[in-house]
C-alpha cells in the first residue's frame, strides 16, 4: 500500500468519526428538549373503566371504555381550604357521610366526630386531612372532587362517573375491598394503584 493511500484512507476515516461525532453530538443536545415535550401534563393520562384497567386493552372496540384524563389532583392538594382547588359545587365544609357511605369500621370508613353532645359527620376538608388511618379514603375523595371538575380536572364519564366513584367506596365499606367483577378483589394498595394509574388521582 502508498503512501498516499494510506493518507487517504486516513483523511476519510478521521471524516467519517467526526461526522459520527457532530452526529451524536446534536443528538445529545436535543434529547433532553425532546423528552421534554413528550411529557407535558397537558397531554394528560389514557385512562380505562376500573374492569378494563385490568388489560389495558386501547383496540377500537374497546374505544368506549378509554378515555383521557388530565388535571387531576392529589389529596395534599385539596388540604387548602379555603384557597385550593376545591369545586364551587362541593365546598369543604360539604359532610362526608352520607354521601360516601358510613361504614362499620370506625378507623378506615367511618368518620364522624362529637358536636354538643351529638355524633355528626366530619367534613369533606376534615376527612382528607386525616392521614393516619389509611389512604383509600383521602384517594377516592380527592377522585371524586376532580370529577366535579376541582382545580380544573378532567375525567371523562366514559371511564369514571361520580356514581362509580362513590360504587367504589360503598364496597369497599362496607366488605373491606371493591371487586371490578366477580373473580377480582381489589383492596387498599389496589384501588390506589386504580386511581393513581389512570390519572384520576395525581
Amino acid at each position: 500500500m502508498t503512501e498516499q493511500k494510506i493518507e487517504t484512507e486516513t483523511a476519510q476515516g478521521s471524516a467519517g468519526k467526526n461526522g459520527r461525532r457532530r452526529f451524536f453530538g446534536v443528538g445529545a443536545a436535543t434529547a433532553p428538549f425532546l423528552l421534554t415535550l413528550v411529557s407535558q401534563p397537558a397531554l394528560g393520562v389514557t385512562c380505562f373503566t376500573p374492569s378494563r384497567s385490568l388489560s389495558k386493552n386501547t383496540s377500537i372496540t374497546q374505544a368506549s371504555r378509554i378515555g383521557n384524563c388530565s388535571g387531576a389532583k392529589s389529596a395534599i392538594n385539596y388540604l387548602q381550604l379555603t384557597n385550593g382547588p376545591w369545586p364551587a359545587s362541593v365546598p369543604h365544609t360539604t359532610l362526608f357521610h352520607p354521601l360516601f357511605r358510613q361504614g362499620t369500621t370506625d378507623n378506615k370508613t367511618k368518620f364522624v366526630k362529637t358536636v354538643n353532645t351529638q355524633v355528626v359527620s366530619k367534613t369533606m376538608g376534615e376527612v382528607i386531612a386525616i392521614n393516619s388511618n389509611g389512604e383509600v379514603h383521602r384517594h377516592l375523595l380527592a377522585a371524586y372532587l376532580n370529577k366535579k371538575g376541582g382545580g380544573g380536572a378532567s375525567i371523562p364519564n366514559i371511564v369514571l362517573t361520580e356514581t362509580a366513584i362513590l360504587t367504589i367506596w360503598s364496597e369497599y365499606a362496607q366488605n373491606g375491598f371493591y371487586a371490578p367483577f366477580a373473580t377480582v378483589k381489589w383492596y387498599d394498595a389496589e384501588i390506589i394503584n386504580y386511581l393513581k394509574s389512570n390519572g384520576i388521582v395525581s
